[in-house]
């Protein structure tokens, strides 16, 4: 579990797979510390990942930027945590919009 202070939580549960995006906004005033831990059915969660969203500012990477290895086969969908020391707007962006509509929950 974190240690970070002022824990703000969430999970994105739709089944993020390989390739796809993940943006994270911050529009307070200082950054946001966030970190990320990617959960796949019948493996062990991967992380926490870390990055810093600058104040009022965007951060995009994809799900192999951001756990560099460590992810199964492109098939695999993915839950993943996210956790920030200040609220954080994160949105999912599959790599192929037409897959977007058939994903399954990861587990």
């Amino acid at each position: 579990m974190s240690t970070m202070v002022g824990n703000w939580k969430m999970a994105i549960t739709d089944g993020c797979m390989p390739g796809d995006r993940l943006v994270l906004f911050n529009a307070g005033a200082g950054n946001a510390h966030v970190e990320l831990t990617f959960c796949a059915e019948g493996g062990r969660p991967l992380g926490p990942f870390r990055v810093v969203v600058p104040p009022q500012r965007t951060r995009s990477a994809t799900l192999e930027e951001l756990a560099g290895s460590g992810l199964a086969s492109r098939r695999v969908p993915y839950g993943v945590v996210v956790l920030s020391d200040v609220p954080v707007l994160v949105r999912p962006h599959p790599a192929d919009q037409d897959a977007a509509q058939t994903r399954r929950p990861a587990a």
